[in-house]
């Protein structure tokens, strides 16, 4: 096992999560570099996102480069259907790894004046979707007694704010539901980690800034973390589950309190008061 603020992931990471995973949101930015990352490790990959043409280019970048098997799928998460659709597309594969990024709201808004159709999308896309997934697949891991489940979610967990009530709502959700995960399966043998991130370097978050005529939106370096150093970190700590804040929790200096691990620790007792009344089975 690493250790938390290492740059490596553990020496048997396809032995364990392997021999495919699954990367839903894999077409920019973070997704994209999970994608690149598990690859580098020898993890054949399944894409998913809503731009056929963008994961064609993922596809054949990750064959050419590390040599492994790739499938390509369309799908929009926000759909009923979305999780029965992909769930039936691996039946024939050994996925022992879900990486889960995907939910950004499609804009800011205060809850009554958007549409309602918009925010039933969005609970889709954060909570029925990644419920159902987890559901289905998560059986699979644990029958197997192995593999890991990565959700990329968002410091809007952690509390409330203007115009992003369902964003923060869903993605609340998110991170208790992968806690939850992790107390019950972390002695089968399956990995859960929520990764909770701030501002990432993307290709959305440049658009942004170029629409609301921000300056420097098209400068090599606009000083927040690289989806990179975001995925390389989120595989890391994968292991060590179930919570990793970022920046604050790679920034703690050693001895210093860090938010992820309080949040275990708090976990832990609670668990510890409840299961007297409810068992452990």
């Amino acid at each position: 096992m690493s250790s938390p603020g290492s740059s490596a992931v553990p020496a048997n990471f396809k032995e364990k999560y392997g021999p495919w995973a699954m990367v839903v949101g894999a077409s920019h930015g973070v997704g994209a570099e999970f994608a690149r990352q598990v690859a580098a490790q020898g993890l054949n990959c399944v894409l998913l996102a809503r731009r056929e043409a963008v994961l064609k280019e993922l596809q054949t970048e990750l064959e050419n480069d590390y040599g492994i098997e790739t499938r390509v799928m369309t799908v929009d998460l926000s759909l009923d259907s979305a999780a029965t659709t992909i769930v039936d597309s691996v039946e024939d594969l050994d996925v022992g790894l879900v990486i889960y990024n995907a939910g950004s709201p499609p804009y800011a808004s205060e809850f009554l004046k958007a549409p309602y159709d918009a925010w039933d999308g969005l609970v889709h896309l954060n909570v029925s979707t990644p419920m159902a997934l987890c559901y289905q697949i998560g059986k699979k891991l644990v029958a197997r007694g192995k593999g890991g489940l990565l959700l990329v979610g968002s410091q809007a967990a952690l509390g409330g704010n203007k115009k992003y009530a369902m964003y923060t709502g869903t993605k609340g959700f998110m991170a208790n539901f992968g806690e939850s995960l992790w107390i019950e399966w972390k002695d089968k043998g399956v990995d859960v980690l929520n990764l909770l991130i701030s501002v990432v370097d993307s290709p959305t978050l440049r658009t942004q800034m170029k629409v609301s005529g921000i300056e420097g939106w098209d400068a090599e370096d606009i000083g927040v973390p690289k989806p990179a150093d975001v995925a390389r970190i989120g595989l890391r700590e994968l292991q060590n589950g179930p919570t990793f804040i970022h920046p604050q929790d790679e920034d703690a200096k050693p001895g210093e309190s860090k938010p992820g691990e309080a949040r275990r620790d708090a976990m832990l007792e609670r668990w510890a008061v409840t299961e007297p009344f409810v068992g452990d089975d």
